[in-house]
């Protein structure tokens, strides 16, 4: 259900195209004041690849820096619901597409915010609660059962309405905030820190959607498959044969699992997005020829190497792929043998 706005903000130079982007894996900083060391860094990082957050400008991201209420109304809308967004007016502020679109979908419903209540003054805690909430139930996230909210303790609970209480319940029991100490303490009135905020976006990018029963007459899998196709191939036309394609370029994927994919992976990913959208990967081991369909991602030659697959044929398949002599290249044929000597699937079919 979501629909992410993604951005190819990161550019590493890494030393072979199976580095991929996970915990742990060394990074160079967005901004020149999220180091390594910043708890944050790895949110910030992702949540700026997505076109989530943006900075301030001379490559800072001032991540202790309050965060307004117009900044989160921006990082919800370009998360969640970036279709919905209208063109700002001229001469109006920035923030008003944003906070008109959250005060239309009901984001701030239960909170105090409007189209023009402050926009520039600080998120609350409290707000942030709610409006998350608001917005996870908006766009279909699994929400946690009667007796998982009732098991979360938080000592100053009772310190807030009934209807917010229930929304710090939803946001501790799915991961997206967490108490300021060891007891839990909400402190709801606490101001919220732009590093804290693009934290928030990844762990509610995270929260498990629920999974939407099937329109009537929605497409075969042959049909999906022949969509797939399509989608790639028009990529050839901005990815033709012989473009440049190193571990030097990056693209943040949408299909969960890793959040970012270089060289090869990046360019897997990119062709990946433009078939499938925003559906979730399902990662498969091990690999048959007779399970792999068009548009699955194969990782091979011992997990160092990743491709897309444009046509499933008896006994092979023809591939694309970045990073092949440091270049994109369409076409190749892979046999029997290496696709199911594959490490590993990447498929978007769903169960």
């Amino acid at each position: 259900m979501k629909k992410h706005s993604l951005s190819r903000i990161l550019s590493v130079l890494l030393a072979s195209c199976l580095a991929l982007s996970a915990a742990g894996t060394a990074r160079a900083a967005v901004f020149r004041d999220v180091p390594d060391s910043h708890w944050a860094a790895g949110d910030v990082d992702a949540a700026a690849a997505h076109g989530w957050v943006e900075g301030v400008g001379g490559g800072l991201f001032v991540p202790e820096g309050r965060v307004t209420r117009a900044e989160f109304a921006a990082m919800i809308v370009r998360a969640l619901f970036p279709e919905e967004l209208s063109e700002a007016a001229p001469g109006r502020p920035w923030y008003e597409p944003y906070m008109e679109t959250c005060v239309k979908k009901g984001v701030f419903d239960g909170t105090r915010l409007d189209l023009g209540a402050g926009a520039d003054e600080p998120m609350t805690r409290l707000e942030l609660a709610v409006a998350a909430a608001n917005a996870l139930r908006l766009d279909g996230a699994k929400w946690p059962a009667a007796r998982e909210l009732e098991a979360v303790r938080v000592p100053d609970l009772g310190a807030y309405a009934a209807g917010e209480q229930q929304a710090i319940r939803a946001v501790y029991a799915m991961g997206v905030l967490r108490g300021c100490d060891g007891q839990g303490v909400f402190a709801g009135r606490e101001n919220m820190t732009r590093a804290q905020a693009a934290a928030v976006l990844m762990r509610m990018s995270a929260v498990e959607r629920e999974p939407s029963a099937p329109p009537e007459g929605a497409p075969t899998d042959d049909a999906r498959q022949s969509a797939a196709y399509e989608a790639i191939l028009a990529m050839k036309a901005r990815y033709p044969e012989g473009t440049r394609w190193t571990n030097a370029n990056s693209y943040a994927w949408r299909g969960g699992i890793f959040n970012v994919g270089y060289g090869c992976m990046g360019f897997a990913f990119l062709l990946s997005d433009a078939a499938f959208g925003e559906a979730k990967a399902e990662k498969v081991a091990p690999v048959r020829l007779e399970d792999v369909r068009v548009g699955d991602i194969l990782r091979i030659n011992n997990d160092t190497h990743a491709v897309v697959v444009l046509e499933v044929r008896e006994n092979s398949v023809v591939v694309a792929e970045g990073n092949y002599n440091s270049s994109v290249h369409w076409g190749r044929e892979l046999p029997r043998e290496t696709v199911d000597r594959a490490d590993y699937l990447l498929t978007r079919y769903g169960a």
